[in-house]
Parts: structure tokens; sequence; C-alpha cells
């Protein structure tokens, strides 16, 4: 008897063949050896009932006939791959097939996809579950020789059929309602609405509201130029006892242009060299940021190339799929299992070129840490770990491909060294109860941003020496007109960010701890 093995796409199916070993190509497109039939689909096969397969008078769009609530979904094929569809249902129908290996995408989707065609189907033999966070043969093997029982899978298959169904009821329900109150039910214009499009939607019309809304407030600041012997520095004069009063306000900040004249008036009456200077230092670390999932990894695609999250998942899929370069794409996890720590170390053994010496240090300096639980985290994980690069180093990427898997190497690499040290300098210069602020950031140890890259530091002050005896020279006061201004319309890069925290932006207390409750 044969399991047959069935991936989400033809391309998966070859590599599993490959890394499995044995398989004969039949005529008809599939693997099969004494044990095993390897095949796949093409994706989606199967869609649930449009509103006109359940009842003809659903074709017409009237809101009377609204809401549309299916007593059960019905399935049927997708019309263009209805041939692949009954292809794979007489595979499953073979008496020599006595159970079935779910091999589509390790996620809600490819459980989905899996779970529509064999319901649709009607095949009722055994499955398990090939659960693959990576392409490499080594991967695959071992992710076939630890097959997952149908039943711990019912969890999520019961997500992606709520997603789904969620999907169908909000996308036909509302699309039609609102065209037909908008536009009218003859209209040839359509005003789609979704679960997941709308509210985002909602979210670039409410900042574009709040954009078109604002009214610009005016603004005066007030620019020191001082001298050291060791150099000039510039400082912005505070208001004193500063309370914030108003959206906008900073300690640097007038709202009257009045008195900033009275107070350029004050400070040239002012002995120049009588103005006292105090620096005071306080050391900071920034911790390397966390492991990538697939969110923060089109947020920086975004913010550094301008790339879309689609092109960056596009991306990421093939370094996964084709060059078997990076784990599994759709995460939305940023740690490590407990137990990864010595395949890390094998990871960065396998690195080579530019990354050769930045991972060479963190083996040899002992930096990969089991205990560190921002790393390596079970309970951190849901079905997928964070997005990390394999044993396997590409040899032939295109640019864009190569951008997104430098990412991906630097961040893991960087994930392991130690934070980056700042020393922040805060300079006060005094006269007269008038108190210029400056500040200066140095970087004393790099860390982890020996890996990522140094930032653009803020400027770097001219030190206070016993010259000074804690005195500096004025040599000239600016002012500056400004005004205050709107939010800034959303990026790609913003945009996912508050998607990823929308729930934070709820008003309804009960519903916000429903949802806090809920994650």
């Amino acid at each position: 008897m044969k399991q047959l093995v069935i991936a989400e796409k033809p391309s998966v199916a070859k590599d599993l063949a490959k890394a499995l070993g044995g398989f004969k190509t039949n005529k008809a497109g599939y693997f099969e050896r004494d044990d095993m039939i390897l095949s796949s689909a093409l994706g989606h096969l199967v869609e649930l009932y449009l509103p006109g397969d359940i009842d003809k008078k659903y074709k017409f769009w009237t809101l009377k006939n609204l809401p549309i609530l299916p007593e059960k979904f019905q399935l049927k094929p997708i019309e263009k791959s209805a041939e692949r569809f009954h292809f794979l249902k007489k595979l499953m129908e073979r008496s020599d097939v006595s159970g079935l290996i779910n091999a589509c995408d390790a996620g809600r989707e490819g459980e989905l996809i899996f779970a529509y065609l064999c319901e649709l189907a009607n095949c009722k033999k055994p499955t398990q579950r090939l659960w693959l966070s990576s392409m490499t043969p080594d991967a695959i093997r071992d992710a076939f020789a630890h097959l997952r029982s149908a039943e711990s899978m019912q969890s999520l298959e019961a997500a992606a059929r709520c997603r789904s169904e969620a999907d169908w009821l909000v996308g036909i329900n509302g699309t039609r309602a609102v065209t037909g109150r908008m536009m009218g039910n003859r209209s040839k214009d359509v005003a789609s609405v979704g679960r997941v499009q709308t509210p985002t939607l909602a979210l670039i019309c409410e900042r574009e509201q709040a954009i078109r809304d604002f009214k610009p407030t005016p603004f005066w600041t007030l620019e020191g130029t001082f001298k050291l012997h060791s150099g000039t520095y510039t400082g912005w004069l505070q208001r004193p006892n500063f309370k914030k009063q108003q959206e906008g306000d900073r300690s640097d900040r007038f709202w009257q242009e009045s008195e900033t004249q009275a107070l350029i008036t004050q400070l040239n009456s002012l002995t120049p060299t009588d103005w006292v200077v105090k620096d005071t230092q306080k050391p900071s670390k920034t911790a390397a940021p966390r492991l990538f999932d697939l969110t923060s990894l089109q947020r920086t695609c975004n913010q550094r190339f301008g790339y879309s999250a689609k092109f960056t998942l596009d991306m990421a899929q093939s370094l996964y799929e084709k060059h078997k370069a990076l784990t599994y794409p759709r995460t939305d996890s940023r740690a490590l299992p407990e137990d990864y720590g010595p395949t890390c170390i094998n990871i960065l053994r396998k690195l080579g070129g530019a990354y050769a010496p930045l991972a060479t240090k963190v083996i040899e300096h002992h930096w990969v840490n089991p205990r560190s639980k921002i790393i390596f985290n079970n309970k951190a994980i849901s079905d997928h770990f964070a997005i990390i690069p394999t044993e396997i180093v590409p040899k032939e990427l295109k640019e864009s491909e190569r951008k997104v898997y430098d990412c991906v190497v630097r961040r893991f690499i960087a994930a392991f060294f130690p934070p980056a040290e700042f020393s922040t300098t805060t300079r006060l210069t005094t006269q007269a109860g008038l108190t210029f602020k400056t500040e200066g950031k140095l970087l004393v140890q790099p860390g982890w941003l020996e890996v990522t890259g140094k930032p653009e530091s803020k400027e770097d002050l001219p030190a206070l020496t016993p010259d000074d005896q804690g005195h500096a020279t004025s040599e000239a006061f600016q002012v500056h007109a400004d005004e205050t201004r709107p939010p800034a319309r959303f990026t790609e890069a913003t945009l996912l960010t508050s998607m990823e925290h929308a729930g934070q932006q709820v008003e309804d207390a009960e519903w916000a701890e429903a949802m806090k409750e809920r994650g």
C-alpha cells in the first residue's frame, strides 16, 4: 500500500521527490515509488459556493436579499483548476492508496487548500501532516520522519475555515450592501468591502482626514552659538519651568514672536564670556533588534529599499522555495526553538564572504546563548519560528533577492552580538536664568552595529577642557520661525505597523479588553 503526498505546487513536489529519492516520474506528471505517490495542487483548487450557486435569486444584487447567510458552506472546483482537482481525486481513489500526507505549505492557507480538497473529493482516508520550516534536503527528510497527526492540526484547520468563511460573509454581504446603497443596484461599479481591506482603508481615511483638518500653529525657536577652546557648538534656548500645555508643545518652542524678540534683546545685553557650561554624561545600551517575522521584514525592506509588502514576500518565498536559503517566511514569530542553539552555530559556520568574519566572531566568543529568551523561546513561537538563513548558502541571486537575503542574514548574526554602548552628553549653557540645551551622542562600543552598520549619530560636542574654566563665549543668537506639522501620510512600512497594532486603537473599553485577552 502507498501514501499519497500532496504538495501545494509542482515545484515543491519536485523538491520533495529529489530529497527523498527513489521516485519514477509518471507520464501524468506525478512521482511514484513502491511506498509513495507524490503529486501537487496548483494552489487553491476549491472555492466556496458563490451566492448565485446557492440560489438563482442571489445572482441579482438587491438589498432585500441581504444578508446572505448559508446554513452550510458548500464547495466547488475553481473553474480554471477543475482538471487538476479531478486528477488528484482519482489518485485519492486508487485502491493501493491507504492514506494521505498533506504537504501543502505549512501554514493556515496550506491547511485550507488540503482540507477543502479532501472534503470536495469526499476522501475519508487517514491523513498525516508534513510540517516544513525549511526546504533543505535534510529538513525535508527530517520532516517526513516526524509527520504530525491530523488531530494535532484541527485547530489550525478550524482557524483557516473561519478566516475563509468570515471573508465570504463580510465581503459578499458588505460589498452588495454598500454598492446598492451608494450606487444603486444597476450600477456597473462596485464598492468593494473586505474583512481586512475595509478597516485598513479606514485607517488611511482617518489619517487623511486628520491631515486635511490640521491647522498649523506658528512657533519660534532661538538658537545660540558658543565657543570653547576645543571648538564651537550650538544650543536651543529652553522655556523655564516647562510643562506641556498643547499638542506639539516642546521646551524649546515659543508661541509668541514678540517673546523671542524680547529674549534676543536680553541675550545681546549679556556679557559674552559669562556663560556657565555644565555637562552631564549618561551611559546607555541598545540591544540588537529581534529576529525577523514576516511583517518586520516587510517593514524593513520598505524602509530601506522601497519594496512593497507583496514584493518582499515574493522574494522571501523565492529564497525559501527556489534557493532553499531561508526558512519559512510566512511566520508571525520572532524567536527560535529552545533546542536550536547547535543549529544556529552550524548555520554560522556555513556563512561565507563578508559574513564569515562576523559569524566567526560569534562562534569564537561563545555568544550563542541557549538561555536567551529573546532568541530561544518556545512560548514565543506559533506555527513557525523566526525567519533565519539555512545551512545552504545561495550562489546566484537577483539583486532584490540578495538584498532581502542580506537583511535576514545580518539580522540573524546581529542577534547574537552584545548591545551597542553609547555615551549621551547633555550640555546646559546658562547665564542670568537663561539656559541653552545641547545634546550629543557618542558610540562607545558598536556591538551589534558592527554587523548592520552604524547609524548617523548626533553632532559630537567639542570637549569642555580645563582651559575653559567651566565657561563658554557666546558668538551669535538667531531666531527661527516654523510651524507645527500634520501627521505624516502612511508609507507601507508605517501602515504595516498600524495594522499590526490596530487593536490598540479600539476606544470601547469592553472590546479593547476582549482583544487584549485574545491577543
